[in-house]
C-alpha cells in the first residue's frame, strides 16, 4: 500500500457537462416524470414537477451534510415515495439511463484535460477518479468518448462508494482501489471545499484547478498547488507527486 497515484475530480476538472450536472443536483425527478408521462401518455400537473425537484434538492442537501450517498434510482425512489407516486424499479432504471445517455451529447473535455491525463499515464503513474455522482455509468461513458478510459485504474463515484465528497473516506476508498497510500497521492479538482479540503483531510496532496475564480470560496483551505488551466499541467502535477515520495535510500517502514 505504498504505491503512489494521482486522482482527478470529474465535473469541471476533466469534463464540462452542464446537462448532466443539472440532472445530478436539481432536476432529475422532473425530467424523469416528463419522460415517464410522455412514454405512457399521461399528463402531470406542473406543481407536481416542481414539488419533485424541491424534494430532491432537499434530499441532496441532506446527503451532502451527512455524507452517505445514494444512487440516482434510490434518490428518485425516496422522492416519489414521499409523494405517493408508484414508479416501478424497472421504470426508474430505464428512465434514468435514458436521461443520462441524452446528457452525454453535451459533454466536452476541459481544455488540457485529455492531454494531461495522457502524459501522466505515459509516465506510468496509476490514475483514478473521485467524483460526487449519483449515476456512475455516466463517467465511464464520458471517459470512453474522450478516449482516456483505459488510463484510469479506478473510478470511484459517490454512488459506487456510498460516500459523498463531504466525507474524506471516499478518498481513502480510492486509495484502496488503487493500492496506494494517501501520503503518496495527489488529487486534482476544482472545488476547494470538496476536492482540496476533503482530499487533504484524507492525507493526500492537493491541486486546485482555480480557472478564472478571483476569490477563494473557502479561504481557510490551502492547496499544495494552484493551477488556472490543465493545459501543459502534467509536469507541475508530477513534480508535486514526486515531492511526496520517500527519498531514494530511505527505508520504508
Amino acid at each position: 500500500m505504498d504505491r503512489h497515484a494521482i486522482t482527478f475530480d470529474f465535473h469541471n476538472t476533466l469534463a464540462a457537462c452542464p446537462e448532466w450536472f443539472e440532472l445530478e443536483v436539481r432536476c432529475l425527478p422532473s425530467s424523469f416524470l416528463r419522460w415517464w408521462s410522455e412514454r405512457d401518455g399521461q399528463a402531470l400537473a406542473p406543481d407536481l414537477l416542481e414539488e419533485s425537484d424541491g424534494r430532491y434538492r432537499q434530499l441532496r442537501q441532506e446527503i451532502i451534510d451527512h455524507g452517505n450517498e445514494l444512487t440516482a434510482d434510490a434518490c428518485l425512489d425516496i422522492v416519489f415515495g414521499g409523494m405517493r407516486l408508484e414508479v416501478s424499479q424497472d421504470d426508474l432504471h430505464t428512465g434514468v439511463g435514458h436521461l443520462m445517455s441524452e446528457a452525454l451529447t453535451g459533454v466536452t473535455p476541459i481544455p488540457g484535460a485529455v492531454e494531461t491525463v495522457q502524459e501522466i499515464h505515459r509516465a506510468g503513474v496509476p490514475l483514478g477518479i473521485v467524483s460526487s455522482a449519483v449515476y456512475h455509468p455516466f463517467l465511464e461513458w464520458t471517459l470512453e468518448s474522450f478516449g482516456i478510459r483505459e488510463a484510469f485504474r479506478a473510478i470511484v463515484t459517490s454512488a459506487s462508494a456510498g460516500l459523498y465528497k463531504s466525507r474524506p473516506e471516499i478518498y481513502e476508498h480510492a486509495a484502496d482501489a488503487l493500492g496506494a497510500s494517501p501520503a503518496r497521492m495527489v488529487h486534482v479538482g476544482d472545488s476547494l471545499r470538496f476536492d482540496v479540503g476533503g482530499a487533504s483531510r484524507a492525507g493526500l496532496g492537493t491541486v486546485w484547478l482555480r480557472e478564472n475564480r478571483d476569490v477563494a470560496e473557502e479561504p481557510a483551505i490551502e492547496p499544495d498547488l494552484t493551477l488556472t488551466t490543465l493545459e501543459s499541467a502534467a509536469p507541475q502535477i508530477l513534480a508535486l507527486l514526486a515531492s511526496r515520495q520517500p527519498e531514494r535510500g530511505t527505508r520504508r517502514v
